[in-house]
């Protein structure tokens, strides 16, 4: 599906909103599509701008790139560095098998 860039341009302005991109993150990986949280992080930070996400996360563009370009796997503390700035963080929860 094409988008209009005045779209485009919305949504990267309400990704400003912790809240906001806190539920678009969250959303994308409950939604039908069912994504990947790697893959919901990746359409978040393009959609808000990778200059953007860079500044509020604190990271060079080139490690936010790699991830982007899918040339690295990210370590839970990375991906715990990469969803900050959302107001998220990763959990593992082990449960007992049936």
């Amino acid at each position: 599906m094409k988008r209009s860039s005045s779209f485009d341009a919305y949504l990267s302005k309400q990704l400003e909103d912790i809240a906001f991109a806190q539920g678009y993150v969250l959303d994308l990986m409950e939604g039908e599509d069912g994504l990947s949280l790697e893959d919901a992080l990746r359409i978040t930070i393009r959609q808000m701008g990778v200059k953007e996400f860079c500044e509020r996360a604190e990271m060079r563009k080139q490690n936010v790139n790699d991830f982007l370009n899918e040339t690295r796997k990210l370590k839970r503390e990375t991906l715990d560095a990469f969803l900050k700035p959302f107001g998220l963080r990763t959990r593992i929860v082990a449960e007992k098998a049936s």
